[in-house]
């Protein structure tokens, strides 16, 4: 296709020149992504993505249908054959019939060999999932986390240099099951140098010393020539196939420098009354391992099977679908007229945005992050506002959401999977009530009840 020219203003004085080398589906760039700047000096820039559900809030299958499209690229470049993708392109371009096209896609793409699909946290959990959830046999799917929990030694641990949090670890109770790989998928939104795919690989080649076929999905792939010689380079010196495969390609460059003006927004930090939470009605299978927050805190709470983040196989996802349903059918008995939002937290994004899909019309998703992006109420930026709360589950990690206010939101949804401390969550709902006049609902996942 014809090379396009884009330039893109972040701040004054702060711009960014795309080039786009690769857009099959003639994707508009803002239907994929935004530009801000982020509050990090290792790179001060970033892509908003306006598919994921993370920054921004989305109708829940747009990240589900991006995550199809994914795994529609792959397949068809396992088998050569061209495949019809434009149902679910045109949903994602115009947001139409996105319910009966991601149930009429997933789960319905085949598989010959064993495949692991690998999500990076903490932003692409859900993509990853998104893309294992398309295919119905011979697919296992975990991500990568941040957690620590000292109990359980990482079955595989890599950097990821220019985060705000670089270690990666991989756990699982059943590495003989992964072992059985005959290729391995990864699964990021964005590949810019493709530094952390090097270092990844370079680890699971001293797990999978038999595994040869390995594939990279993203929905944007940013590397120059010389990084993608790199990876041809490294093809022939480990004896290994390693595939590119996004939704669009090219190359960037960033001039002037961002003058960021605006402070912090403050942390919700005093005491609140206590508050009420939801327990869930349906049985859903758990995890059973203590956590250390990076500040030294401990959280006993139990982890849910069906995030991924210790292996799930295609049989046990279907398993744990059924669960999330009728975890939805519970939650749709508070909804009342009007839009709502289903909110994530940090790598626990999958599950709730699953829930969010099966609510019905007019719900939104979104997550929160550990990810400081500056915030300005100047005309035409991506984010204009923001709160600043304690990470529920992590707790003595900030965590942000965005752009609360972009819709008159009738009902909040805020689902956590490991209420650490109840104060906490308190503080966070303070925080969403000060920010949006909505209902807000704290859905706690492992509170089961019967079981108080």
């Amino acid at each position: 296709m014809q090379q396009q020219m884009s330039k893109l203003s972040i701040l004054p004085n702060y711009s960014i020149d795309i080039e786009i080398t690769y857009n099959p589906h003639n994707f508009a760039l803002s239907n994929l992504f935004k530009m801000a700047a982020r509050i990090n000096k290792k790179r001060q820039f970033l892509f908003v993505s306006t598919v994921l559900g993370k920054h921004l809030a989305v109708r829940p299958q747009i990240p589900l249908l991006t995550g199809t499209l994914l795994a529609m690229l792959y397949q068809q470049h396992l088998t050569g054959q061209k495949i019809m993708a434009s149902s679910v392109v045109k949903a994602l371009k115009d947001g139409a019939n996105l319910d009966v096209v991601q149930k009429s896609i997933e789960g319905t793409l085949e598989l010959t060999d064993e495949t692991l699909f690998i999500g990076f946290a903490e932003t692409a959990t859900a993509l990853g999932h998104a893309v294992f959830n398309a295919f119905h046999s011979n697919a296992m799917y975990i991500h990568t986390t941040r957690e620590v929990l000292p109990d359980f030694e990482p079955f595989v641990t890599f950097e990821e240099e220019h985060s705000h949090a670089t270690s990666h670890r991989i756990y699982t109770e059943e590495p003989e099951f992964l072992l059985q790989a005959k290729r391995i998928v990864l699964i990021d939104d964005e590949i810019t140098t493709g530094n952390t795919v090097i270092n990844i690989i370079e680890t699971l080649r001293q797990k999978f010393p038999l595994v040869r076929q390995y594939a990279v999905l993203s929905i944007l792939d940013w590397r120059s020539k010389q990084q993608q010689s790199i990876f041809k380079q490294l093809e022939v010196q480990w004896d290994i196939s390693i595939e590119f495969i996004s939704i669009l390609s090219g190359n960037f460059s960033c001039s002037g420098m961002p003058s960021l003006t605006s402070t912090q927004p403050n942390l919700q930090t005093q005491a609140t009354e206590d508050i009420e939470l939801w327990p869930i009605q349906a049985p859903v299978d758990r995890k059973f391992y203590q956590s250390v927050a990076e500040n030294g805190l401990v959280n006993n709470q139990p982890y849910l099977v069906a995030t991924g983040r210790f292996l799930l196989t295609s049989k046990q996802h279907v398993a744990q679908k059924k669960s999330l349903q009728a975890i939805a059918k519970q939650l749709q008995e508070l909804r009342t007229i009007g839009p709502a939002l289903v909110i994530g937290t940090g790598e626990f994004m999958y599950v709730p945005m699953q829930i969010a899909s099966y609510l019905g019309n007019d719900v939104y998703f979104q997550s929160t992050t550990r990810s400081p992006i500056y915030c300005t109420d100047d005309l035409g930026y991506t984010i204009n506002e923001k709160i600043a709360f304690e990470s529920p589950e992590n707790n003595g990690v900030t965590n942000y959401l965005y752009n609360l206010q972009s819709q008159s939101y009738t009902e909040l949804f805020f689902i956590v999977e490991r209420i650490a401390s109840k104060a906490v969550v308190a503080r966070v709902v303070k925080a969403l009530q000060e920010a949006t006049k909505a209902k807000v609902y704290v859905i706690s996942m492992h509170e089961l009840e019967g079981e108080r």
